[in-house]
């Protein structure tokens, strides 16, 4: 995913999404990981509960649903890999030795 600061003019910063860790602390989500490019920053996202309506509205869009459609071997790789295998002990690296 790549995003845009106001604080850095036009720089983008590539953020995968695939890597990161998310937990859950009380009420709110955290997700955290590197951004990649153009230089490796830490990076915090905390999702609380007046979020969700927004992330609804933003799943069930047209381009999202579309997007999915399209990409969808892609959706069953992150499925796996954050939520099967890693329920299995494995990290996301670890699955991918396990599978071959």
């Amino acid at each position: 995913m790549r995003v845009w600061s106001q604080g850095l003019g036009k720089q983008e910063l590539v953020l995968e999404f695939a890597k990161s860790n998310i937990t859950r602390e009380g009420d709110k989500v955290f997700v955290r990981g590197i951004v990649q490019e153009p230089v490796n920053w830490q990076f915090e996202i905390t999702i609380s509960k007046e979020d969700v309506p927004g992330f609804y509205n933003v799943l069930v869009s047209t381009a999202v649903l579309r997007y999915i459609l399209w990409n969808i071997l892609g959706v069953f790789k992150f499925i796996n890999d954050k939520f099967i295998m890693r329920r299995m002990g494995l990290k996301p690296s670890e699955s991918k030795s396990a599978s071959s």
